[in-house]
């Protein structure tokens, strides 16, 4: 049984009366919280789910040197019905039985573009919606590849993207706790500062910067970076202070902008691929000592144990980056199992999306009225305290 702030009892069900009455059906699932317009067809079976199609448009914003929400709200507009027509008619006409749609959080205009799609559309056939929380669709991720047995519950995730960087402990499908959260900016926003100071350019710098740095020795580079090149490492317990379960990312840049004012703004190739080296470093150790951390101080609350396997998810667009894998796996306890989607399931996509929805809809019947409105912010924690929300 679930509580939620406002008393209202959500109770779990084995199946509810409509999946009960329906063997096999279609998912249509959209994705708009930021510049990715998104959108896919999931086939649910009795004991199975697959994926018949997926296709994302993407803004390109590599001109403008960021994401103008304006831009993004109209590259959503022209591009998520026509993803929706071609789509359906390429498999031919489908009428899909369930649809799911980001409701939140993200950009207000790119999430209102999907999701007013997706409730014209759910009214029209006169089924279902199910509005999904973006951070929920990330963390259940792994468990669309694994027809929902793996990761088990209690479960960790590290969401690490442009948007959000939190360490959450899930319980249920409905049920996530955040252990720690950024007092500041995200992680990938944060990389994308640094990349752009140092000179990196294109669509997604922060994939750009770890592409400039793949091909070589991290190590080696990491030699060869002056002393004072190392970057700080925030919110340390130092002087007397509590080290805190939280990120800050914020010091980072001005770090960045002082090495680089230190040669008067003038880097050569190689310094800006000894600078990019230090940078991912040193934002991915600040990253991941914090969330050792946190594992520490919940295991000392009771909350997890450190002394058997524990699944740990790590998810959202910077946790494709194969540097951050390497060194989670280094430094966090010997206990944890990881899950790490293929970098394309990482990014924003609508599967994840169409997952999410799937399991609240089998899980609790949850679905959401059509008078829902997106929302912007939506703590993960309060999932079920949005308003809209109803079960069958």
């Amino acid at each position: 049984m679930i509580r939620t702030a406002t008393k209202r009892v959500i109770e779990p069900v084995s199946r509810n009366a409509w999946t009960k009455s329906v063997r096999q059906y279609h998912v249509l699932a959209i994705e708009s919280s930021c510049d990715d317009s998104s959108v896919a067809l999931i086939d649910r079976q009795p004991g199975s789910v697959s994926l018949i199609d997926h296709q994302t448009e993407s803004l390109d914003s590599a001109a403008v040197g960021g994401i103008i929400p304006s831009d993004a709200k109209t590259h959503h507009q022209g591009h998520i019905g026509p993803i929706v027509q071609r789509m359906l008619e390429k498999h031919g006409n489908i009428k899909p039985n369930l649809v799911c749609a980001t409701r939140g959080p993200g950009m207000m205009g790119s999430l209102s573009a999907g999701f007013n799609l997706a409730k014209g559309l759910a009214l029209a056939w006169n089924v279902p919606l199910v509005g999904v929380h973006h951070m929920v669709g990330h963390l259940l991720t792994p468990r669309f590849f694994s027809n929902g047995q793996s990761p088990q519950f209690p479960f960790v995730s590290l969401l690490a993207s442009g948007g959000h960087t939190m360490l959450v402990l899930s319980t249920s499908v409905v049920d996530h706790h955040v252990l720690a959260n950024t007092v500041d900016i995200a992680v990938g926003d944060m990389l994308d500062k640094c990349g752009r100071e140092i000179g990196i350019r294109g669509n997604m710098i922060g994939k750009e910067m770890e592409a400039l740095v793949k091909n070589h020795d991290r190590e080696a580079l990491l030699r060869e970076r002056p002393q004072d090149w190392k970057l700080p490492n925030p919110l340390q317990n130092q002087h007397g202070r509590i080290d805190m379960c939280a990120f800050s990312f914020a010091a980072f840049i001005s770090a960045t902008k002082k090495i680089l004012q230190s040669i008067d703004n003038k880097l050569t190739d190689h310094q800006q691929l000894v600078l990019a080296a230090e940078i991912q470093r040193a934002i991915f150790h600040h990253l991941i000592s914090k969330v050792g951390l946190s594992l520490r101080m919940a295991a000392q609350d009771g909350r997890i144990s450190l002394d058997k396997p524990l699944d740990f998810v790590c998810s959202g667009g910077v946790a494709s980056n194969g540097v951050l894998r390497s060194m989670l796996q280094e430094a966090l306890p010997d206990n944890l199992v990881y899950h790490f989607p293929e970098p394309r399931w990482c990014t924003d996509n609508a599967l994840m999306i169409g997952w999410a929805g799937i399991e609240l809809w089998e899980s609790h019947g949850l679905h959401t009225d059509f008078a829902a409105l997106s929302r912007a912010k939506w703590p993960i924690d309060e999932l079920l305290t949005a308003d809209c929300w109803l079960q069958s």
